[in-house]
């Protein structure tokens, strides 16, 4: 029997959800060395083989979208198949072009994640995110509040008491609906993706750009990792940068006039660079379970920063638990 995942492929499933910053907890930060990939392990498999993980535990990512609220990070599946060439790896589609022992080519289509922090589907946001629900459409807003004049009564002289509790005089002050926020969609990007390593360095690079017409931007995704054993089992270190163009911005972080309040002014970002780091460790507990902790922290770029609607300067995820592995 032969393996489909040398592991370089199993860098990369592991470097992709780094880079994507989706809920990639449960991916395993350990994989074998050698060149060769032997079936018996448990980080290779066999081509045409389906896998299955559910992680369980506790964890949030935050979202920095203003009256949204934080994602729970409680139940997560994963579904994965690698074949000797194409693979899916949950919303990731990819077919390898270049399969070599220290580096790899592959064409890709996976979801932009800007998306997702807008996304109004509970299931959705369940299964993609571990989370229930956010939104950002306030329906009203305090910057609108309008005071009716009191009325007047014809002929009369000076002010006068209106004793009528339905007289408009009389009724609270209308509050004006301030402008919805169009429907943010969550695109789909496609382009290449590379990694490799050095040493004992793993790499992996991302050009994708808008394959769906939803806002016609690119993204660049770069992400370099390296583990050791610590504390009777697996210490990882990932770090990167997620650089994402004016159009993506704009699409997601932008404020139109017609979205404008006094509150929440027209807003045009550029482009934005975002940096990331990740610590994760994993100990194996029998062939089914292994123990599971990771922290994350993204810097937001500076246009990310001063759109109107983001209220904190950073992205943090942390989960603590469990995976089985079905």
């Amino acid at each position: 029997m032969t393996c489909a995942q040398s592991p370089l492929s199993r860098y990369r499933e592991t470097l992709r959800k780094v880079a994507l910053c989706l809920p990639f907890i449960i991916a395993a930060p350990w994989a074998p060395t050698s060149a060769a990939c032997d079936p018996t392990l448990k980080d290779c498999v066999a081509p045409g083989t389906w896998e299955f993980k559910l992680a369980l535990g506790a964890g949030l990512r935050t979202n920095p979208v203003i009256g949204a609220d934080n994602i729970p990070l409680i139940l997560l599946p994963q579904i994965s198949y690698y074949g000797k060439r194409f693979f899916w790896d949950n919303f990731d589609l990819g077919y390898t072009l270049v399969d070599r022992p220290n580096w790899m080519l592959n064409l890709l289509a996976t979801a932009d994640t800007d998306g997702l922090y807008f996304f109004q589907d509970d299931w959705g946001r369940f299964f993609v995110d571990g989370g229930l629900t956010a939104t950002t459409n306030q329906a009203f807003s305090p910057d609108l509040v309008a005071t009716p004049e009191h009325a007047e009564r014809e002929g009369d002289q000076g002010p006068q008491t209106d004793k009528n509790p339905l007289s408009p005089s009389r009724l609270p002050p209308a509050r004006l609906e301030a402008p919805a926020l169009s429907d943010r969609h969550v695109a789909a990007l496609g382009g290449l993706e590379t990694s490799g390593d050095i040493g004992p360095l793993q790499w992996q690079l991302q050009l994708l750009s808008d394959i769906s017409g939803v806002h016609d931007g690119q993204t660049a995704r770069f992400a370099v990792s390296s583990s050791t054993s610590a504390l009777n089992g697996k210490l990882g270190l990932s770090t990167g940068f997620n650089w994402k163009s004016a159009e993506i911005m704009e699409y997601y972080y932008g404020v139109t006039e017609g979205e404008a309040t006094t509150g929440r002014p027209t807003y045009r970002p550029s482009s934005g660079t975002s940096p990331f780091l990740r610590l994760s460790w994993s100990r194996p507990v029998n062939e089914r379970w292994h123990w599971l902790g990771s922290v994350q922290y993204e810097y937001l770029s500076e246009a990310m920063r001063h759109s109107p609607l983001i209220d904190r300067d950073e992205i943090l995820q942390i989960f603590v638990g469990g995976v089985y592995h079905f």
